[in-house]
């Protein structure tokens, strides 16, 4: 894939810029954004990577993330999209349409190798950059509602509240109410465009309300009075002063709740037996140094920053964020999955424990991303379960640099890569089963891997595969790969099951 132009900006510029583009006070967010991408925006013929959005994924049944190498071939400025040709693939077993139309401006990252010589690809890139920026952190859905004038003074209290969030002194439960937030407003925003787009389908009078269907006034209405709600709450946060009192309290609250160790224990509901056993099983296991709730709702009962997450339903849709110092076990063995499309199912960091659990990849690209921090994983079952055709993208766990994971009694079935280690990552397995992969285990140069007691069967491509770069050592003269001697490796043989790739400085 090419290069593509990246920049960093502090929060000062970030600010100076976006009050640049809404100077005028007199528009909606997008009518602003637009008379600027006009002046600053390559019309056409300029390369870029796009990345695919989950909805398109969806509809052409392609596993997210994914990345496309496109032409543009038109820019519409009013709705700050692209059409465009697309060039290649990330992965070749990929298919999607040739042309595409209406791609967001947000989702293409313009190459800094172009091959139009006359193309000016730096500035569209900087400004597309701001506009994601704007569009992911500061834009909320009532800004581009009609006569809805966005004010310079908004933008600086929303650039406040980030810089709050992401710098400052706000915990992050709260952080992450105000990004669920955020995001319910989002939400609402777009089933209600939704409900217009099917409306536009059929065909109605001009201005004739009783042909307009039941159901479409009745949800109009409920949609529209979830954004008035959402709204109200989102002055708490946005404005400073409101803020300031708000999270006061707030972290007073927060603070009494981590006195104890925090127990939440998550079920859906069933029969009396069953909520006797599971009693039974949390009274043995807790003590009075313990503070336990009992919540129906992944996303609620996360939002509670528990040290401990008891799942005590067969199953279980995790939300999409971030997790640090957690343990996780479950009640009698449960599955944990995706609730929608995204990138990976866990997130975690600095020390988590992962126990008794059964992880499916079945929305995610990657179960486990571990950034820096420990992880230690035991009697866990990993697997690939999705029955589309971009299954052999998929991957068990990811070991960011600074990862440090042991994992036991652990077994690892379908994946594209079993596990990825990445340079100044550490991985230790122990009686472990990495079956039916594409490959086992991918490791890079300044990594270390151990196996102990771990068996590696009917991989098609490579058992364990070593990714070189500077000119490392060969694999059997580093210390990087620690294999046992009660290991099982494919067929035995391991100059054949682990291959070690080198490459060029340039290409790392």
């Amino acid at each position: 894939m090419q290069s593509v132009y990246l920049f960093n900006r502090s929060d000062n510029q970030i600010l100076e810029e976006l009050l640049r583009v809404c100077s005028t006070g007199r528009d909606t967010a997008r009518e602003q954004w637009s008379l600027q991408a006009e002046l600053l925006v390559e019309p056409v013929g300029w390369d870029a990577l796009w990345k695919l959005s989950k909805d398109f994924c969806k509809k052409f049944d392609v596993r997210f993330p994914c990345v496309a190498y496109v032409s543009v071939t038109s820019v519409d400025f009013e709705e700050l999209s692209a059409s465009a040709d697309v060039l290649s693939v990330q992965h070749e077993a990929v298919t999607i349409p040739e042309t595409v139309v209406d791609i967001p401006l947000v989702e293409l990252w313009p190459t800094i190798k172009q091959r139009e010589a006359s193309i000016n690809a730096a500035t569209t890139a900087d400004f597309i950059d701001l506009l994601r920026f704007f569009y992911e952190n500061i834009w909320m859905p009532w800004d581009d509602q009609d006569g809805k004038t966005l004010l310079p003074k908004t933008i600086e209290e929303r650039m406040s509240l980030w810089s709050d969030i992401h710098n400052g002194p706000i915990p992050n439960c709260v952080a992450r109410s105000i990004t669920q937030l955020r995001n319910s407003a989002i939400d609402a925003y777009k089933k209600l465009k939704d409900l217009d787009s099917s409306l536009c389908d059929g065909i109605l009078d001009d201005d004739d309300d009783s042909l307009l269907p039941p159901s479409y006034i009745s949800e109009c209405a409920e949609m529209n009075a979830r954004l008035d709600s959402l709204m109200s709450k989102w002055t708490l946060y946005e404005n400073p002063l409101i803020r300031e009192q708000y999270l006061a309290k707030t972290k007073h609250k927060w603070q009494k709740t981590k006195s104890k160790r925090n127990v939440v224990a998550l079920w859906q509901g069933g029969s009396v037996t069953e909520f006797n056993e599971i009693s039974k099983f949390l009274s043995k296991n807790l003590n009075n140094d313990h503070n336990l709730t009992m919540m129906a709702s992944a996303e609620d009962g996360l939002s509670l920053e528990p040290d401990d997450l008891v799942v005590c339903s067969k199953t279980y849709e995790l939300p999409e964020m971030p997790l640090s110092q957690i343990s996780i076990c479950s009640f009698n063995g449960s599955t944990l999955k995706a609730a929608d499309m995204r990138s990976c199912l866990l997130m975690l960091s600095e020390e988590c424990r992962l126990r008794e659990l059964t992880l499916h990849c079945a929305q995610v690209n990657t179960i486990i991303v571990m950034m820096t921090g420990t992880l230690h994983i035991s009697n866990c079952m990993l697997a690939d379960v999705s029955n589309n055709s971009q299954r052999d993208f998929a991957q068990g766990i990811v070991a960011k640099a600074g990862a440090k994971i042991v994992i036991e009694d652990c077994t690892f079935e379908n994946f594209y890569s079993g596990i990825v280690v990445h340079k100044g990552a550490q991985v230790e397995l122990k009686k472990c089963l990495l079956k039916q992969c594409g490959v086992g285990i991918q490791m890079y140069s300044g990594s270390r891997v151990s196996l102990d007691s771990t068996v590696i069967a009917n991989c098609s491509e490579q058992s364990i595969r070593y990714e070189v770069y500077d000119g490392c050592a060969n694999i059997d003269e580093s210390e990087d790969l620690q294999i046992m001697p009660n290991c099982t490796i494919g067929s035995g043989n391991l100059d054949k099951e682990v291959l070690t790739v080198n490459h060029d400085v340039d290409l790392f």
